[in-house]
């Protein structure tokens, strides 16, 4: 996953008290795609509990950011909120109202920042920074400092281990006591669905990741807008939550849970 994409999908909150704190606002699932063996949600969790004690205290300065509003109206975080019809000159308060919400519930992590001291740099190939203060030496002694996040590589190893996975399961069904590959004269029509893997079928998919079939057509709907895909670009959804298009992980539908 880019650098680019990560910004797609975050925030950063600079804080006035303490002065000079600074929090990046994210979702977990891309918290560990972007950080991958560096990601330390144990550590995350535990810096978002900080953020919610001094939320208050910086909430009147962030309600007058009128940049940080206008990409939290913009985020697909806030979408069951409906700030998207909201005024970022006038209904800051209540926007903050809502992400914290969102971080109280635990849909969203706050993690000590700046943004670019957590992630690679977009304009190079240069290691992750401040790695070592955060995540330590690695089990096999080789200083946490030497690893590179490397698209291509991230991309082999899911696929790799998705595979690995899908032969290990054999038989088994995601869909709990139901039957696999039993006929049933209301099944699904359309495309040949991967019982165990993946589907391009929403109403499968649905079913496949735990949701039913209102709140997943909600959630499939505010995922394509915030991606800008049409109504008929179809994508395929993976057992792990992950959104495919064109070949490319492009969102994980957990991410737009209500």
């Amino acid at each position: 996953m880019s650098q680019s994409v990560f910004e797609m999908h975050s925030v950063e909150l600079s804080c006035q008290r303490p002065p000079g704190a600074c929090y990046v606002i994210c979702d977990e699932w891309h918290y560990k795609a972007c950080l991958g063996k560096a990601a330390d949600l144990q550590r995350a969790k535990a810096e978002t509990r900080e953020f919610l004690d001094i939320a208050q205290l910086n909430h009147r300065a962030w309600q007058k950011d009128r940049k940080l509003i206008r990409n939290l109206i913009g985020s697909h975080w806030l979408f069951f909120h409906r700030v998207r019809d909201r005024n970022p000159d006038t209904d800051g308060w209540w926007v903050i109202v809502a992400l914290l919400e969102e971080v109280r519930r635990g849909a969203l992590l706050a993690i000590k920042g700046p943004r670019n001291g957590l992630f690679p740099s977009p304009y190079s190939s240069t290691p992750l920074r401040n790695i070592a203060a955060r995540a330590g030496n690695r089990r096999d002694g080789e200083s946490a400092l030497s690893v590179q996040y490397d698209p291509a590589t991230w991309q082999t190893r899911l696929n790799a281990a998705r595979a690995a996975r899908a032969g290990d399961r054999g038989a088994s069904t995601l869909l709990g006591d139901a039957q696999p590959f039993e006929y049933v004269p209301d099944a699904l029509s359309g495309d040949v669905v991967e019982l165990a893997a993946s589907t391009n079928n929403p109403r499968y998919a649905a079913k496949m990741l735990g949701y039913d079939q209102n709140t997943f057509s909600d959630m499939l709907h505010a995922m394509k807008q915030y991606n800008k895909l049409r109504g008929d670009n179809n994508v395929i959804w993976h057992d792990v939550g992950d959104v495919e298009f064109n070949g490319v992980i492009i969102d994980n539908m957990h991410s737009w849970a209500p």
